[in-house]
């Protein structure tokens, strides 16, 4: 624990927490409705995970802190609410302690939680931890959150401005593929079926090597969804010779399975080792034609658009749907002769350059937002943020 004011006490989270199990309040059906009034949480990322119409076993002692006992995250709960599993604590003050101030504590502990156990009894709750007074938990707390609403409201216009420009990009796709974008006469255009300009799961011929050597292997982890960017990861021929998609420089990756269809795990490879790759066998391969641009495809099948419409398609079961090759194989798309496709990516690739630029900029600054609201936490539990009322 950092240097605190010589006022403020030394004390233990269990000393200032009590903890309720959360078994009365788990929630006995996962059939969740968007008009349903009682929402059900979890302390992981999801947070609201769905809402309910159980009536029965719903915690409505608030405010309090719900902590997930095997990873350590929190989240602080001011509505009534049920819970997905027992995987949780409901932490709720003693006397003299600002439960907001234990929360925001929390926020700047990084608890090293790399073994599958519980750990609010065993070990989190024994952490020792800075106390001032309760008048002064007052104080730093409305301090913290007067920061926080101005940092707050940045990030919120940071984040509308991020959609705005992702909006425009699919405008700019939109445009593209009906002539608009470069006035296009359509006259030279025409439709064909993405089969008929696009080998769809091609058979993919591997020069002679050794098993021994290391080959370029993409698993579904290594494509960011709507980047164009993928890495390799050097695997032996050995191991991925058999029972992984086969593809080569120029294909394009195109992620099959729900939800990475979805969110735009979408690629053109290159720079391969040997110039052939392997990969999930999640993965669709599209080898365009010489007469189509590899470029051109994969800006049209990158349109939200076109994966809404993919989704609808989709077969299997929950968790496991997928967009089958065939509906890939009957897509009609707008075709012009190769110039214009050149001419209409190169206008594509001026464009989101710019707005490319944008959203960099606007990440790096909500990246410093963050930042700087860890530096007021800091400073918050050091005793700086506030004056020394002593």
């Amino acid at each position: 624990m950092n240097k605190i004011p010589k006022h403020w006490q030394k004390s233990k989270f269990e000393d200032v927490l009590q903890y309720e199990q959360p078994s009365k309040y788990i929630v006995k059906s996962t059939e969740y409705g968007d008009d349903y009034k009682t929402p059900v949480l979890t302390a992981g990322k999801s947070f609201i995970l769905g809402y309910t119409d159980e009536k029965d076993g719903i915690f409505t002692d608030v405010p309090v802190i719900i902590f997930d006992d095997f990873t350590t995250d929190t989240k602080f709960v001011d509505f009534h609410f049920k819970v997905k599993s027992s995987a949780m604590k409901i932490l709720k003050p003693t006397h003299n302690t600002n439960i907001k101030f234990i929360f925001y504590l929390m926020q700047t502990i990084h608890h090293k939680s790399d073994t599958h156990k519980r750990y609010w009894i065993s070990e989190y709750a024994k952490r020792e931890i800075p106390l001032p007074p309760l008048d002064e938990q007052n104080l730093i707390v409305k301090k913290i959150e007067g920061c926080f609403e101005k940092i707050d409201l940045a990030i919120s216009n940071f984040k509308k401005s991020k959609e705005l420009i992702e909006i425009y990009k699919q405008s700019v796709l939109s445009h593209a593929f009906n002539g608009k974008l470069t006035n296009s006469n359509l006259n030279s255009w025409q439709f064909k079926k993405l089969g008929e300009i696009c080998e769809i799961n091609p058979k993919t011929e591997i020069s002679e090597i050794f098993d021994m050597d290391n080959v370029s292997f993409i698993p579904m982890s290594c494509v960011e969804a709507e980047k164009n960017k993928f890495t390799t990861i050097d695997t032996q021929y050995k191991v991925v010779k058999k029972g992984y998609t086969k593809f080569k420089d120029n294909d394009i990756l195109f992620a099959k399975i729900t939800p990475c269809m979805e969110n735009g795990k979408i690629c053109i490879v290159n720079d391969l080792k040997f110039g052939f790759g392997f990969g999930s066998t999640e993965f669709h391969v599209l080898r365009p034609n010489i007469y189509t641009l590899s470029k051109y495809i994969y800006f049209f099948i990158s349109q939200t658009y076109f994966r809404k419409r993919a989704e609808k398609f989709m077969t299997g079961a929950v968790g496991q749907r997928r967009v089958p090759a065939k509906y890939l194989v009957d897509l009609e798309i707008p075709l012009p002769p190769l110039s214009e496709q050149n001419l209409i990516v190169s206008q594509i690739e001026k464009r989101f350059k710019a707005a490319d630029s944008a959203l960099n900029l606007i990440e790096q600054n909500l990246k410093k937002a963050e930042i700087l609201k860890q530096s007021i936490l800091s400073k918050a539990f050091n005793g700086r943020l506030v004056k020394d009322k002593k």
